[in-house]
């Protein structure tokens, strides 16, 4: 009887938060990290990101920061939307709820480095 309730809760755990089981998180640049000497638009082309899964920016706190931009416009011209959030740890995690597409940039360095991403994130 206890290994059906466990096999019961366990399943209805994947059906009920599929993207709490299924996210990944990706560290943005991967070794590198969150810096305008990586190629971060390559960096995420190769990647399928979902809902659910975690961004985790790592950087020298006080030398960049993560700003995202409202649209394309703003990403394109480096103009962020500090109404969206501007983390400035060093070690910021972002987790997708919503799908579409996400733009981030360093605020000190987008216009002279290109640090910048563009992310788009799929349903499950």
């Amino acid at each position: 009887m206890a290994r059906v309730t466990a096999a019961l809760v366990a399943i209805a755990f994947f059906v009920v938060f599929p993207s709490m089981v299924l996210a990944k998180q990706y560290v943005v640049g991967d070794d590198e990290g969150w810096d305008g000497n990586v190629d971060l638009q390559a960096w995420a082309d190769c990647k399928t990101f979902k809902l659910g899964d975690v961004l985790i920016f790592k950087y020298d706190a006080g030398t960049h920061n993560v700003a995202q931009a409202f649209n394309f416009d703003g990403y394109d011209s480096c103009v962020s939307s500090p109404e969206l959030g501007v983390f400035t740890s060093g070690n910021d995690a972002l987790t997708f709820n919503l799908v579409g597409t996400y733009y981030f940039l360093c605020d000190y360095h987008c216009v002279s480095f290109h640090q910048k991403v563009m992310i788009n994130v799929e349903e499950l």
